[in-house]
């Protein structure tokens, strides 16, 4: 089985685009990789999270991304890997 460190490699933080349906799946997912949200506080699924992009970093440290930064041309953004959820793991 996977967990945060396997998906981070050798990077310190990577980003995932995920499609609005399959949130969900994508927070069970980072959950049994082991990940918490950037507070420390667990991942749960009583209130609908409907946001696109996410970080993991090599904590498993969960965090949402905001489009703004995800679309930003600043160079400290720029070398950060990005994956699409649907085409890293097999829905």
């Amino acid at each position: 089985m996977q967990n945060f460190k396997d998906v981070c490699g050798q990077e310190s933080v990577v980003w995932f685009e995920v499609q609005p349906s399959d949130c969900e799946k994508f927070l069970k997912w980072a959950k049994d990789l082991g990940c918490v949200w950037l507070s420390g506080t667990k991942i749960n699924f009583r209130e609908p999270i409907k946001f696109t992009h996410f970080s993991i970093n090599n904590e498993g440290k969960l965090g949402i991304i905001p489009i703004s930064t995800w679309a930003s041309k600043q160079t400290e953004f720029q070398n950060i890997k990005r994956y699409e959820f649907c085409e890293f793991v097999s829905l």
